[in-house]
């Protein structure tokens, strides 16, 4: 039984770093958006923490702390690489970045180090065996630190 769950969680780590793998690829060879911006790259980061708060929950709800740790981990290695998305000021026509984002940068990443943090704490506390069985409790503590961010840095759907 052991062994299945070790190989379960390697694989679900596996995964989890791959997705990172691909979604951060073009951070490190600065090769931007053929506009010269990260903002697909940006979208995409943000859809895939999204996608992971929604794991997370799911996972919290069905006592799942193997695939809770997984998508908290996620979270908190995709939040360790949001500064990198935003280093070049730029904003298309469609993304929602405000340009306070640039003129309060240390701010912005002490928003995004925060949120690495609580994701850090939840993965922590689910590999511990004490998450707690609240969905909406769980997902919140990081969700707390993703609105932080947003109230200030992001502007309203156009």
């Amino acid at each position: 039984m052991n062994s299945v769950r070790k190989t379960w969680k390697v694989g679900l780590l596996a995964g989890a770093a791959l997705a990172v793998g691909i979604t951060f690829g073009t951070v490190g060879s600065d090769v931007a958006s053929a506009d010269g911006h990260l903002y697909k790259e940006r979208n995409a980061a943000m859809k895939m923490i999204g996608g992971n708060m929604k794991k997370l929950g799911e996972a919290v709800g069905a006592g799942d702390n193997v695939a809770a740790a997984t998508a908290a981990e996620t979270i908190a290695t995709i939040s360790d690489n949001v500064p990198a998305l935003f280093e070049t000021k730029s904003i298309p026509a469609e993304s929602r970045a405000k340009p306070e984002i640039w003129d309060n940068f240390d701010d912005f990443k002490a928003k995004a180090a925060a949120m690495g943090d609580a994701a850090r704490k939840v993965a922590a506390d689910a590999k511990s065996g004490n998450l707690g069985s609240d969905p909406k409790a769980v997902v919140g503590s990081i969700g707390a630190t993703c609105g932080a961010c947003h109230k200030v840095y992001r502007g309203p759907k156009v």
